[in-house]
């Protein structure tokens, strides 16, 4: 956090400014009434496998049917819109790290409502370059703060063995290329016959969520639920060929 956010905190503690306009706020929330109704919330139809918004409720939604994968359910608090697009990527680049309260508190719900337990939480790892150009893992803070409020062990199972490139504008087909080899269990015992949870920012084609639920339950894993504060809903089925690429403007590390 810069020397600057810290002087910003001290004259405009977060609690009586809102989180998303940085307002003053009069709310018994950390986010203004105006903000909070224009949230995007992933509360109306969605798609019984991977959790996105759906027109109407269905068990697989076309991004998903058809597709094998070694998640067994995701869910997720919000659609990748705005403003909650923004207020992630603040928490991933902007170095506020505090951001991770509110979403953990917005994670409870779909998580009392979907899920209901769980034996043990994990997160998406990264690199020691990467943290230290960061600063933190921002999947570990989330999962270490989710953690608190449901009393369910966090994991350190896994590790990431070398840098991946970055995956925006990647097909399907080369995300889950580029992320091959990049993912190791070191704990076995902390996860073998374990319903884990695998908390992280954004789900958007399910690549890096299916190449760690896979490493999980070579493992031992007996289920893996996916549980993030946004997913990405595409307008089409993800397609594999080069030729249809993703517009998405999402960073190297989500899910």
């Amino acid at each position: 956090m810069s020397i600057l956010q810290k002087i910003r905190d001290v004259f405009y503690p977060r609690n009586l400014t809102c989180l998303v306009c940085k307002r003053e706020n009069f709310s018994n929330s950390s986010v203004c009434d105006g903000c909070n109704s224009i949230l995007p919330f992933n509360d109306k139809s969605i798609c019984g496998n991977c959790g996105r918004a759906t027109a109407y409720p269905t068990e697989y939604c076309d991004i998903c049917k058809n597709k094998p994968t070694n998640v067994d359910m995701a869910r997720s608090a919000f659609e990748y819109l705005q403003p909650i697009s923004t207020l992630i990527m603040r928490y991933k680049y902007g170095g506020e790290k505090y951001l991770r309260e509110y979403f953990a508190q917005k994670l409870m719900p779909v998580f009392l409502k979907y899920i209901g337990y769980a034996d043990c939480i994990v997160y998406v790892p990264m690199t020691k370059s990467r943290i230290k150009q960061r600063g933190y893992n921002q999947s570990k803070v989330l999962a270490e703060e989710f953690s608190k409020l449901v009393e369910i062990p966090v994991v350190d199972a896994l590790e990431k063995t070398k840098e991946t490139y970055s995956q925006v504008g990647l097909t399907l087909k080369e995300r889950t290329q580029n992320l091959k080899g990049s993912f190791k269990v070191v704990d076995r015992g902390a996860i073998k016959g374990k319903r884990a949870l695998l908390i992280d920012d954004v789900l958007t084609t399910g690549s890096t969520a299916n190449a760690v639920a896979e490493k999980l339950k070579s493992a031992g894993a007996e289920e893996v639920i996916c549980l993030t504060v946004a997913s990405v809903n595409f307008k089409k089925p993800i397609e594999s060929d080069e030729k249809d690429r993703k517009s998405d403007s999402l960073n190297e590390d989500i899910l």
